[in-house]
């Protein structure tokens, strides 16, 4: 029943992994998977738990771009991250668009154009981080070693 979701007290919500704010260097553990997680916008990294399969997350930058840039890294250099960013200037850049299975992207930048909105969401497959991202602007969230 949709009560006894919302209620933290019914043994039936997982109450405490709906939303995760973070405005401090922080790693996402399995037992959040599912998570939105509400993200600040100044020199924020989150690490993510050791790819299993089912993980998922939305990460969703929650202000402008202050001064520094953001970042959600991989808990280990043999995961991958694997999906494109849309927005309403992608394809504009064949080099940070959109990511294939390679050994060298380790982190997703939220960089200086990135926006309050941006966000990507991750679905993990016990090897590889699959990422639909949004940008509102081009370059706003790249893919980077």
């Amino acid at each position: 029943m949709r009560a006894d979701y919302l209620n933290e007290n019914s043994g039936v919500s997982n109450f405490d992994n709906k939303v995760v704010v973070i405005s401090a260097d922080s790693t996402l553990t399995a037992n959040q998977s599912g998570s939105v997680v509400l993200m600040g916008a100044n020199g924020v990294d989150i690490t993510l738990p050791s790819a299993e399969v089912g993980l998922n997350f939305k990460i969703i930058q929650s202000a402008d771009y202050d001064t520094a840039s953001c970042t959600v890294v991989q808990a280990a250099a043999t995961e991958d991250f694997v999906g494109a960013i849309y927005g309403s200037t992608e394809g504009e850049s064949a080099a940070t668009d959109g990511d294939v299975a390679a050994g060298t992207n380790t982190k997703i930048t939220f960089a200086a154009a990135s926006l309050a909105g941006d966000n990507v969401e991750l679905v993990c497959d016990g090897t590889k981080w699959y990422v639909k991202a949004f940008a509102q602007n081009y370059a706003a969230i790249t893919f980077d070693d």
